[in-house]
């Protein structure tokens, strides 16, 4: 029997969909399925991006495509990555979305709801003809999702592959860790509002910040922060064993990957109480973590200060938060579960899919050439 060739389409943004499509590949190991991956990206957002040589992908294709191009141009330099109608294509964004509807192309399509966010939503409704099957990553987000598609398109909750943690060492006392992007939308503003009233109250905190930036930030004297800047996957996997805490006061998520990652390595998540795949982490009960209602300030140094101060509590939910973690996110068993579903997408009798205008402006049109569309739009 011949392999079934599975395109994964990544725009190059980073974060738990990059970690997503590479934990599945690395872990990869049913013998029917041959993995790529299409790496298109914007080239104004990425000038300088480079393929990352991921462990179990057959071929990584890079895909540059500029935003003022005409669309239907940038579909057919994407839909040239593909070898034929067979090869599966496994969406996680909108434009290799757009590449299916705008051109119509039949490959079967697998699309991945990362986020509890009317974003995946929208792009579920705008291009359901184009799916084969939603994947989806919370249980929530399945439950949301199934009441606004047809009741017999294929979509199904799956837990997707995480690392093991490596070998746990001493950890740093005191140590919190915070990792994303330092913005408000992730909680980071918050973070040293919290660390100056720790400090207040005499409780020794250090502070690990993970994520990028364009100028350090600086907070308040005395506070012990060190800013780590934009770490590799490899290497967050290396510090988290050494933290005590997790913080996580984001506004919304889907099923956070670094949350995992750090539950696996034996930390206490400490997070916002949020819709998405935090409920099914984090109980409310203390139990692998804690929950914070609304982001409530005093509610995260009262926290923060009992599992500083009370290192047998502490090591209890480092213990439940590992083991629940490493039951629920194994990574070849979660792996193995999302390849079944790739075999019995492939398995579904054909449709015809036609070709729908889902994006583009009037000078979007497939019989527009390209150099007509970008001088038009550079006037």
């Amino acid at each position: 029997m011949s392999k079934i060739k599975v395109y994964h389409f990544y725009n190059g943004s980073g974060g738990g969909v990059w970690s997503v499509i590479k934990n599945l590949l690395t872990y990869s190991a049913n013998p029917l399925i041959e993995n790529h991956i299409v790496h298109a990206i914007n080239q104004k957002l990425h000038p300088d991006y480079a393929i990352e040589n991921v462990a179990g992908a057959q071929s990584e294709q890079l895909c540059f495509y500029n935003p003022g191009d005409n669309f239907y141009a940038t579909c057919k330099k994407l839909a040239a990555c593909l070898p034929d109608e067979k090869a599966i294509v496994i969406a996680h964004d909108w434009i290799e979305l757009g590449m299916m509807s705008n051109l119509g192309l039949q490959n079967k399509v697998i699309n991945f709801l990362h986020g509890d966010y009317a974003y995946y939503y929208e792009l579920a409704q705008k291009h359901l003809h184009a799916i084969d099957c939603f994947i989806c990553v919370a249980e929530n987000i399945y439950h949301h999702l199934k009441k606004n598609i047809p009741e017999n398109q294929l979509a199904c909750y799956l837990r997707f592959p995480v690392p093991d943690a490596l070998p746990s060492k001493n950890k740093i006392e005191g140590s919190i860790v915070f990792i994303g992007r330092l913005e408000e939308q992730k909680g980071f503003h918050l973070l040293e509002k919290i660390a100056v009233k720790l400090l207040v109250n005499n409780i020794s905190a250090k502070w690990f910040i993970v994520g990028k930036y364009k100028t350090k930030p600086t907070w308040q004297d005395g506070i012990d922060v060190e800013f780590l800047g934009n770490l590799s996957n490899n290497k967050v996997l290396e510090l988290l064993p050494s933290m005590e805490i997790f913080m996580l006061p984001s506004l919304a998520e889907g099923m956070p990957v670094a949350l995992i990652e750090a539950m696996k390595a034996a930390v206490v998540p400490v997070v916002n109480d949020i819709d998405g795949g935090i409920k099914e982490l984090v109980d409310n009960e203390g139990q692998r973590g804690f929950r914070i209602e609304k982001n409530n300030i005093e509610q995260y140094v009262h926290i923060i200060t009992g599992l500083l101060l009370d290192n047998k509590q502490r090591n209890e939910i480092q213990k439940a938060a590992k083991k629940f973690a490493d039951e629920f996110f194994n990574p070849q068993k979660n792996t193995a579960a999302i390849e079944e579903i790739i075999l019995q997408v492939n398995a579904l009798p054909l449709k015809t899919k036609r070709a729908e205008k889902v994006y583009g402006s009037r000078l979007d049109q497939a019989w527009l050439p390209n150099i007509i569309t970008k001088l038009a739009r550079s006037k």
